[in-house]
């Protein structure tokens, strides 16, 4: 298996490669912002809207941990995700993409979307409200095979990886071991590679909450 991972030298993309890595797996890493990854690893400096199907073309999973940032038109979250439609549809290859805990539902009702709530931070409403829409666009394609990915409420850059985690399949916030939505990045990047490893949910948007932390 061959992976490409598109925003590898960020937080969590790097994560991502360097765990793929001591898994054995080959890895293409689609870097940008002009900062080279310190792993050896065939690398090729691409922003993902500048993406071709050439560029794809010898992967057989796409996993993607793009992020718009603070900096520029919430927007681009939901081009985003129209982009890898343009580039998969019809294609056997499979995407696996990093979305965010604003666009699930706070629980089980299914009434009220995680960035429409009066929790969620004002800084990431727009943000997480276009990543909704850009799901809401994925989930209307069956031609091509994509997971969409989301983390918990607490996204913890610092936290260690413990390898164990826990799936939530109903698009909606889940709690942990210690009653926490939590999850850090190593042990979301490890699920991300195991859902490559094995074609996990087809067709599905799910959560990762480390199996414990987060107090």
């Amino acid at each position: 298996m061959k992976i490409g991972v598109i925003g590898a030298n960020g937080n969590l993309g790097s994560r991502i490669v360097k765990q793929a890595l001591d898994r054995e797996i080959d890895v293409k890493a689609f870097v940008y912002g002009g900062v080279c990854l310190k792993q050896k690893v065939e690398s090729v400096e691409k922003n993902l809207f500048d993406l071709l199907i050439n560029d794809i073309q010898d992967l057989d999973v796409i996993i993607s941990a793009f992020g718009g940032g603070f900096k520029t038109d919430p927007i681009i979250n939901k081009q985003a995700f129209v982009k890898y439609i343009e580039l998969l549809e019809n294609t056997e290859k499979k995407l696996i993409t990093i979305a965010g805990a604003g666009s699930l539902y706070t629980d089980g009702s299914h009434i009220l979307y995680e960035y429409q709530s009066d929790k969620h931070p004002e800084k990431l409403k727009e943000i997480s409200k276009n990543i909704r829409l850009g799901v809401d666009e994925i989930e209307k394609k069956k031609n091509f095979n994509w997971t969409v990915v989301c983390p918990s409420r607490r996204f913890d850059l610092e936290g260690a990886y413990t390898g164990e985690y826990l799936v939530g399949q109903n698009c909606e916030i889940i709690y942990n071991d210690d009653g926490q939505s939590y999850v850090t990045y190593e042990d979301l990047a490890k699920a991300m590679l195991d859902i490559a490893e094995k074609n996990l949910y087809k067709h599905q948007i799910v959560t990762i909450a480390s199996k414990k932390g987060g107090q």
